[in-house]
C-alpha cells in the first residue's frame, strides 16, 4: 500500500490518495514512523500537485515538517521549483518551516536565491524576514548565495529587503572563507555583480552614517 500511496502522490490522484486512506487510516503515519525517506508530501511537491499537498495536509499537516535523507523538508522543494502556490500551502502549515534546515543547514530561502525563484523568495522574506540572517554550514549568508550563483535581480531584491529591515550590515558578513558579498562581486567575471555590489556597498555605508 505504500508503494501505491507514492505512486498517487507522483501522479497527483487524489481519488486514489482517499482509497488508501479508506482501507488503512493509519497509512500516513505509519509511511512516517517507519522513516522510509521521502514522504508522499515530497513526493507530490517535486510533481507540482497542489490539489494533491492539499489534501494531504488536511490529513497530516506535520508531514510538511519532515526533512527527507537528501535534507529537502517540502518546503526546500518548493523554494528550489519555484512554486509559489505550494509554498504558500505549505506555510499555512506554520511559519516555522522557513527555518527548517537540510544539507549544509541550507533553509528554504538558500535554494530559493541558488534557483533564481524570486517570487517564492520574497513570500518567504514576508513569511519570515529574519530568516534572511541565517547563514549555511560555510557560514555563506542569503547575499553569498546571490552572488555566487550570479542571481542579480535575486541581489537586487535582497538588498532591498535589507534596507526596508535596516539589516544593511549583513553585507560585511563574511563567509568561513573570510569573504564578504563585495569581495566575492569584486572577483566575479559576472559583470553585473561586479558592477552593482560596490554601488549598494557605497549605500549601505552612507545609510549606516560612516
Amino acid at each position: 500500500m505504500e508503494q501505491r500511496m507514492l505512486e498517487a502522490a507522483r501522479k497527483g490522484n487524489i481519488h486514489e490518495l482517499d482509497d488508501l486512506i479508506g482501507r488503512n487510516e493509519q497509512i500516513l503515519e505509519e509511511m512516517v514512523l517507519e522513516g522510509a525517506g521521502h514522504t508522499p508530501l515530497h513526493v507530490a511537491c517535486v510533481g507540482g500537485h497542489l490539489d494533491f499537498v492539499r489534501e494531504l495536509l488536511k490529513h497530516m499537516p506535520k508531514l510538511a515538517e519532515k526533512v527527507d535523507p537528501c535534507g529537502f523538508s517540502p518546503l526546500h522543494i518548493a523554494a528550489a521549483r519555484g512554486d509559489v502556490e505550494i509554498a504558500e500551502e505549505l506555510l499555512k502549515v506554520g511559519t516555522h518551516l522557513c527555518s527548517a534546515e537540510g544539507r549544509e543547514r541550507r533553509i528554504p530561502l538558500h535554494y530559493a536565491i541558488i534557483h533564481g525563484e524570486v517570487d517564492v523568495m520574497e513570500i518567504l522574506l514576508s513569511t519570515s524576514p529574519e530568516s534572511v540572517e541565517k547563514k549555511t554550514a560555510r557560514k555563506e549568508t542569503a547575499l553569498h548565495l546571490a552572488v555566487k550563483n550570479n542571481r542579480f535581480k535575486v541581489l537586487v531584491r535582497l538588498v532591498e529587503h535589507l534596507k526596508r529591515h535596516k539589516k544593511e550590515q549583513l553585507i560585511n558578513w563574511k563567509d568561513n572563507e573570510g569573504n564578504t558579498t563585495l569581495h566575492l562581486a569584486t572577483a566575479s567575471k559576472n559583470f553585473e555583480a561586479r558592477l552593482t555590489v560596490p554601488l549598494f556597498y557605497h549605500t549601505f555605508l552612507c545609510a549606516l552614517g560612516c
